[in-house]
């Protein structure tokens, strides 16, 4: 859908739409970056927030019409949302992943909208390679990603932000597309890094884990997503996210066991002084 084709219908609804700003963050998205700002055409503006690519990704970003590249060193997921989403020039924003495209029906029901709730969640049809994933832990997959920022900020917790909103949202029927994963090895890597990720942000909230923990989350997670949720329906994709979502899920508690055996820097720092 074209942006006069957008307008089009924007005038076609009986309430006027608000102008909407996109949010983006990135580091080095090249393969991506591409097709997700042709799905945000119809938008009034892009910001994209970059954390130093050095792929190209930069390049591209600036040779697109609406877009506004910032640049703003990686912390936190939180952070740099909310500081793409603070860059934004209109109080209605579309926070996008740059793995993400807005799909033409999604563009027609977003034009449709009389904009009354504060948000509206967006559903995901999310890919591992060229295969979509039908089933299991990712489907459906619906996440806050056009909303009111007078009602919301990014919250939650690093690497699994969400927007925290203050008033009820609508679920939106149509779904973006989610291109997550190139192949299995980039899904194993980021995982493996999100789940340490994870470990640090529980830790330092002091989680200790009991006895077994990590084994009962591991079979926990494999039945979830391979039986209840029907991953077995995805074929070897299926078993194969279900396998590792167990493993990943045991080395996160794994972890947070060792962590929590370590003598605390407080407690180290209080030793030392005493033997002073």
């Amino acid at each position: 859908m074209s942006e006069s084709e957008f307008q089009a219908l924007t005038q076609a609804n009986t309430h006027p739409r608000p102008p909407i700003s996109a949010a983006i963050i990135c580091h080095n998205e090249l393969h991506n970056i591409s097709r997700c700002l042709e799905a945000l055409e119809f938008c009034d503006e892009i910001v994209v927030v970059d954390s130093g690519s050095t792929d190209g990704t930069r390049q591209l970003v600036e040779a697109h019409s609406k877009t506004r590249l910032l640049t703003r060193p990686f912390d936190t997921f939180i952070n740099q949302k909310n500081f793409a989403l603070d860059a934004c020039r209109h109080d209605w924003v579309l926070s996008v992943d740059a793995d993400e495209v807005i799909t033409p029906p999604l563009r027609r029901e977003i034009a449709a909208l009389d904009f009354t709730a504060a948000g509206y969640l967006i559903g995901r049809r999310t890919f591992l390679g060229e295969q979509e994933i039908r089933h299991g832990t990712w489907n459906p997959d619906y996440n806050l990603r056009l909303f009111h920022r007078s009602h919301g900020r990014w919250g939650g917790t690093n690497p699994h932000e969400r927007v925290v909103l203050d008033a009820p949202a609508v679920r939106l029927a149509q779904r973006m597309l989610h291109y997550s994963y190139r192949n299995r090895q980039e899904f194993l890597a980021r995982n493996e890094k999100y789940t340490r990720m994870i470990v640090d942000y529980v830790a330092q909230r002091g989680h200790r884990p009991y006895l077994g923990e990590p084994l009962i989350h591991a079979a926990g997670n494999f039945v979830k997503a391979y039986l209840v949720k029907q991953g077995f329906r995805d074929g070897r994709a299926g078993l194969f996210i279900a396998w590792h979502t167990a493993r990943l899920s045991h080395l996160k508690y794994q972890l947070l066991s060792e962590r929590s055996r370590l003598p605390s820097r407080t407690s180290q720092q209080s030793e030392l002084k005493h033997v002073a």
